[in-house]
């Protein structure tokens, strides 16, 4: 399964950075290709965290992550072996052990609702606009 990795970033509600890629290791299951996505976008969390405590700007709470795919969340979340996911134990480890320390937290958050969801696929119009309003995304404006 060929996965596309997507992820927006909110820095004091604003879109700091967002990104788009196909992923390099080719993904078994849905879950699995969301979890990797899932540890790309922790890597991106601690990168931001670093930065903003450079700027003396240190972030105390954890940096909430918004994830769809309950299969995803579930093995963000259990410590537990995971026999078919087991090709992915450093991801695991990584995305478990920033959950663990309260670096990150992973909470679900509807498909419909997903605000990355406007970087993947055709819309419908309202739901386009929710999405684009949701992300602080503004309609371009000509400078005279």
């Amino acid at each position: 399964m060929s996965t596309c990795e997507h992820r927006i970033i909110y820095l004091g509600g604003m879109n700091h950075a967002y990104s788009s890629k196909f992923q390099r290791t080719v993904a078994l299951s849905a879950a699995e290709g969301e979890y990797m996505a899932l540890s790309m976008c922790v890597q991106y969390v601690l990168w931001t965290r670093a930065l903003l405590t450079d700027m003396e700007m240190c972030q105390r709470n954890a940096t909430t992550i918004w994830e769809d795919n309950q299969g995803a969340i579930t093995l963000a979340q259990n410590a537990g072996r995971h026999t078919r996911t087991k090709h992915v134990d450093i991801r695991h480890r990584f995305v478990r052990g920033n959950v663990e320390r309260g670096t990150v937290k992973v909470e679900y958050v509807d498909t419909k609702k997903q605000l990355v969801h406007i970087m993947t696929k055709a819309l419908a119009t309202k739901l386009l606009n929710f999405l684009r309003d949701g992300s602080n995304i503004k309609e371009k404006v000509a400078i005279p």
